[in-house]
């Protein structure tokens, strides 16, 4: 059975690790300085490299040639670390143990015993989270005061989670997401070594599509490589990953933006025939409009995530909406991928999202109200917003007569 990629391209060396090099420096210079601390906390998104920057470190610690900030990744301890057998290093799933009684079996009661073979014995635990309160509360003493022979890495994807007393007892490292230049360039070198043809704008697609994490990234690759015979096309992408190219995306958001509501619908009945997933290009019109309402706070020339052929794009679409309008979209937006979690007929709740977001006159929110006012002060009561109405100048009452006296009676 073929090797996933994510496993046979996972780093050997810091060197490898993308996206990361504010923690590769630090641990390094650690290292160096005979600064190692006993106990690290990394959090981060999935897909990150925390697992694996904590297995570079146990290799830092225990390689033949080290403590040493470069790790050959080649000699017997690194390879039997990366292969999870090396005796002194334990890797916990906190996810399966989370009682008290795997912490006090597999940690307290072994943390005194010297390494049996290296300098070192390392405890990588990871989703560490995941370990009940009476867990922590064993685990918090040994992690405060170990053995001078001990390192704790704790990963985690939940660090709220994590006790603040054991956040106290540890150096914490926040693992960033991989922006969309390192993970293309870095599937690009793979795809490369894998024999495969690929398009730039198809990498950009799957990374886009990786929300941050390189394991993400990878299984995408590995799917399309499957299916393509190791020719990545941008075709392929697109109907692998339910893709929609930015200028369809576009064109729905700018026949939004005119109010055009039949031929909104008339597009998204072509585009549910196509059998995309409407969840993920909503998710998708989503990220475009937060980019419109960025752009229209801070003008076009603001730093964001896109290529320039979208940046175009959105400029034109700038005049089409302002501020409070695209504030209570980016609204409609969040409720409309609340409800497609739990929704039974998709296309009907995306029609009843678009129904709000071209009539803002359907929708009684205050909101909806902000965006109408908006409307007419741009426009002067076009777009089929009625004026507002001047309040009417009252009407002056007739004078009232003076009462007559009555005629004196007739003597």
């Amino acid at each position: 059975m073929a090797e996933a990629l994510y496993r046979k391209y996972r780093p050997q060396i810091f060197e490898d690790v993308v996206g990361q090099e504010h923690i590769e420096r630090t641990l390094k210079n650690a290292i160096e300085q005979d600064k190692v601390s006993h106990a690290y906390l990394f959090t981060g998104p999935r897909g990150t490299g925390k697992t694996t920057t904590a297995r570079l470190l146990a290799k830092a610690l225990l390689c033949e040639k080290g403590p040493t900030p470069d790790p050959d990744g080649t000699c017997e301890e690194c390879l039997e670390i990366a292969n999870g057998t090396h005796p002194d290093v334990y890797e916990l799933d906190a996810a399966s143990r989370t009682g008290v009684e795997n912490v006090r079996e597999e940690i307290i009661s072994r943390v005194q015993y010297a390494p049996t073979r290296g300098r070192s014995k390392v405890y990588i635990i990871d989703e560490v989270h995941m370990l009940s309160t009476a867990a922590f509360n064993a685990l918090l003493k040994t992690l405060e005061e170990p053995p001078s022979h001990v390192v704790f890495i704790l990963c985690t994807t939940d660090p709220q989670k994590v006790p603040e007393t054991i956040h106290s007892r540890c150096q914490r490292f926040d693992f960033h997401r991989i922006s969309t230049d390192e993970m293309v360039a870095r599937l690009g070198a793979i795809c490369v070594a894998e024999g495969a043809t690929f398009d730039g704008d198809a990498l950009e697609l799957v990374a886009h599509r990786a929300d941050g994490g390189m394991r993400n990234a990878l299984t995408s690759l590995e799917q399309l490589m499957a299916f393509s015979g190791n020719n990545v096309t941008m075709e392929v992408a697109s109907r692998m990953l339910g893709a929609l190219d930015s200028s369809g995306l576009s064109e729905i958001i700018g026949m939004v933006g005119r109010r055009d509501a039949a031929a909104a619908f008339c597009w998204t009945a072509d585009y549910v025939e196509t059998g995309a997933d409407l969840a993920q290009f909503s998710r998708d019109m989503a990220a475009s409009i937060r980019n419109l309402y960025v752009m229209s706070l801070a003008g076009a020339d603001v730093a964001l995530d896109v290529s320039d052929t979208e940046r175009r794009e959105m400029e034109a679409l700038l005049p089409l909406f302002g501020p409070d309008r695209l504030a209570r979209l980016l609204t409609v937006m969040g409720d409309l991928l609340a409800e497609l979690k739990t929704s039974t007929n998709a296309r009907l709740t995306f029609e009843i999202a678009l129904t709000r977001m071209v009539r803002p006159e359907s929708d009684l929110t205050l909101e909806a109200l902000a965006e109408r006012v908006e409307a007419l002060e741009r426009s002067g009561g076009v777009m089929g917003l009625a004026p507002v109405m001047a309040p009417a100048a009252p009407v002056a009452s007739a004078p009232v007569a003076a009462p007559v006296a009555p005629a004196p009676a007739p003597a």
